[in-house]
């Protein structure tokens, strides 16, 4: 057992011997060899990731009452219409191949037909409304005067690229296509979820 042992241990030495003879010189090397022998940098052979920028998004949009639904491809900042519902993306992100797999997108969604679908209920006869309520519960409290307040100058705001949308807010925010149900769209009839999104290098 040990004459075997010491065989081969000699045998794994004179072939590490020849092999380190054999090598070629560092200047006859590729660079993926050069690379794959550079072992202080344990991230020698990561190649750095490409920016990119958002191009277009791909959402699934469903209509509760006859369950049809409908992919929808959305170029960035543009405006989107199915059923009554006005989409649109403001950017997106999609992992690369190597990471766990996830698209986010950042919406606004809004409904034209959001006023029409108000509830029509009236106060019954004799039943306070609130305005009653609140001229009944207001005070006219004494104001002591403070002095001249400085002046705020009010920042900038720039707007949003791309149309301005015609229906009422009713989701702006990140959607995750691995988790829908995190952040979802409330709506009665619709839903909405993401499916893609679409980058390209940004060249420098």
């Amino acid at each position: 057992m040990r004459i075997a042992f010491g065989l081969l241990a000699a045998a794994a030495a004179i072939y590490a011997t020849t092999a380190a003879q054999d090598l070629p010189p560092e200047s006859e090397l590729t660079e993926l060899e050069r690379l794959s022998r550079n072992a202080d940098d344990p991230f020698a052979g990561v190649i750095e990731a490409q920016e990119r920028e958002p191009v277009s998004v791909t959402l699934r949009a469903l209509d509760k009452i006859t369950a049809r639904y409908t992919d929808i491809e959305i170029a960035m900042n543009e405006i989107a219409h199915f059923g009554a519902l006005e989409m649109q993306p403001r950017t997106c992100d999609k992992r690369p191949p190597e990471e766990f797999p996830e698209t986010t997108v950042f919406l606004e969604i809004f409904d034209t037909a959001f006023n029409s679908r108000k509830s029509d209920l009236r106060p019954q006869e004799g039943e306070a409304v609130e305005s009653d309520i609140l001229a009944a519960d207001l005070r006219v409290l004494p104001v002591e005067a403070v002095g001249e307040l400085p002046a705020i100058e009010e920042p900038v705001i720039a707007a949003p690229a791309g149309p301005i949308a015609e229906g009422v807010s009713i989701f702006r925010g990140w959607m995750f296509a691995s988790s829908p149900a995190l952040n979802p769209l409330e709506h009665p009839v619709y839903d909405v979820w993401v499916i893609d999104c679409t980058t390209r290098v940004v060249a420098n």
